[in-house]
């Protein structure tokens, strides 16, 4: 099955004036980028890279896939998608296969693999083989610029949804501030339910180790990027001082990255996120370097693909995901994502 056609689609809108936010950054949601890749069997694979943020990213996204990934996969052969995968990083070396290029390269590896699928008749997980039916699921709910009143009953809708764990953004001012809004939650959600706290890269090492002890002693259940992504060895003094797991990874690129962290005992609980990473290619591999260093993995968002990817992962622990809207193909049964059955990366 050849490739015919690579076809981009820019969405855009305006930047929503009351954006989701956390102690970095305000996510305003302006668009993204979809890939279909067309092939002479007249099976059209999808591959979709959203933008929180900036404005102008989605259109310059557009004009790279179409100018730099398109030519390099148009014309080739859908079965050779791992070996499009190393082109289209080798042609990217020069300027850098991070940022925009590896979304861009994260979009058309996943439209390629639901080409793949679609030609077996089978979800990516079948192609790849299975070892998960199931995988649990938490909610990311607790986003900053909610109120106190908003934060729990959010957080409660989402236990209504059979989620049993349920994330919340961190990060205040003060510790006390922190402490405060994780005694929130846990008095919305009681005693049962797992929380996880993420700062978003926005504290020092001292201050991290200082508030992970807090965090430690209210049985949150990981601690996430506390400190700027790339700081190895801030992630390695964390994870020596403290007993909370720390959870990182959805800003890093490359399983190289991830193979630095894990040499040195820097990051407990593996979290790629799926457009940084490159797409499923390089996911499945993160997944299997994390398990041969006994560390589990955790997406960085949600999704058909992450879950076809987690079906194959013996390491795989915990789906992020949302509250789930109604009319999802999104399944819970006693807190755990079905895996999708769709041909490809359908549900």
């Amino acid at each position: 099955m050849h490739i015919t056609n690579l076809v981009v689609h820019v969405t855009t809108r305006p930047p929503n004036p009351n954006p989701i936010r956390d102690a970095l950054q305000a996510l305003p949601q302006v668009g993204g980028v979809r890939v279909e890749v067309q092939t002479d069997a007249g099976i059209v694979g999808v591959g979709d890279a959203f933008f929180g943020r900036p404005v102008g990213a989605p259109e310059a996204l557009g004009a790279f896939v179409e100018h730099v990934l398109k030519p390099i996969v148009v014309g080739e052969d859908v079965a050779f998608v791992r070996g499009l995968h190393q082109r289209m990083l080798a042609e990217t070396e020069y300027h850098g296969s991070v940022g925009l290029a590896m979304f861009g390269i994260a979009a058309v590896d996943t439209a390629l693999w639901d080409c793949l699928g679609k030609l077996h008749g089978v979800p990516c997980w079948q192609l790849w083989g299975g070892v998960n039916r199931q995988v649990r699921a938490y909610a990311m709910v607790g986003w900053l610029n909610y109120g106190d009143d908003e934060v729990q009953d959010i957080c409660r809708k989402a236990v209504d949804q059979g989620f049993r764990a349920v994330k919340i953004k961190v990060g205040y001012p003060t510790l006390a501030e922190d402490i405060r809004r994780v005694e929130i939650v846990r008095s919305a959600v009681g005693d049962d339910i797992e929380i996880m706290v993420d700062a978003n890269q926005s504290l020092t090492t001292a201050e991290a180790v200082r508030r992970g002890r807090a965090f430690e002693s209210m049985g949150c259940l990981w601690w996430e990027e506390p400190i700027p992504a790339a700081d190895v060895d801030g992630y390695a003094a964390l994870a020596a001082a403290l007993d909370i797991p720390i959870g990182a990874g959805e800003n890093l690129y490359t399983p190289a990255d991830f193979a630095r962290f894990l040499r040195r005992d820097a990051v407990d609980i593996v979290q790629p996120d799926l457009r940084r990473a490159g797409g499923p290619t390089a996911l499945l591999q993160i997944g299997a370097l994390a398990e041969a260093f006994h560390r589990p993995y955790a997406s960085h968002g949600g999704g058909p693909v992450q879950l076809n990817v987690m079906a194959c992962l013996p390491n795989a622990i915990y789906l992020e995901t949302g509250l789930i809207p109604e009319g999802s193909p999104l399944k819970l049964i006693d807190g755990y994502a079905q895996m999708p059955q769709g041909a490809g990366f359908g549900w």
